[in-house]
């Protein structure tokens, strides 16, 4: 009997993680799409960690270089809407999150982002994208 009531008690458990999880995802999805509509650079500053590294077809760099090629890609196409999907999250942790995404418009590409919780606030802790040749 104590065995039955512990393996359901487990399954419980298991299954209100799950659904934290689930809740998570949804919720660093919602900001995701947030990060590529915001509308102006300042907006877009909120969702990266200050020590981001970025890694694309340019190379490496930090958070200034980031939102500099943000800038540029902005006067581009500044009117272009950010249309992500095929979002994938995985946790490795309470507050570390891989998350994958294509993404849609002029620059067609993928994207991997490393989101950490810091001071209770998800952040883009590094991201890296590679175009998907369309």
């Amino acid at each position: 009997m104590k065995t039955k009531m512990l393996i359901g008690f487990a399954t419980f458990l298991f299954m209100i993680g799950s659904a934290a999880i689930a809740g998570d995802a949804d919720a660093l999805i919602e900001l995701d799409k947030s990060w590529g509509a915001a509308p102006d650079q300042a907006a877009a500053e909120g969702y990266l960690a200050d020590d981001i590294i970025s890694l694309d077809a340019e190379g490496a760099t930090d958070k200034a270089g980031l939102m500099a090629a943000a800038a540029e890609a902005i006067a581009d196409s500044p009117a272009e809407e950010y249309v992500a999907g095929d979002y994938q999250v995985n946790f490795l942790s309470d507050d570390i999150a891989v998350m994958v995404h294509s993404a849609s418009g002029s620059n067609p590409h993928w994207s991997m982002h490393v989101w950490q919780k810091i001071d209770g606030n998800w952040q883009v802790a590094a991201t890296a994208s590679i175009p998907t040749g369309d």
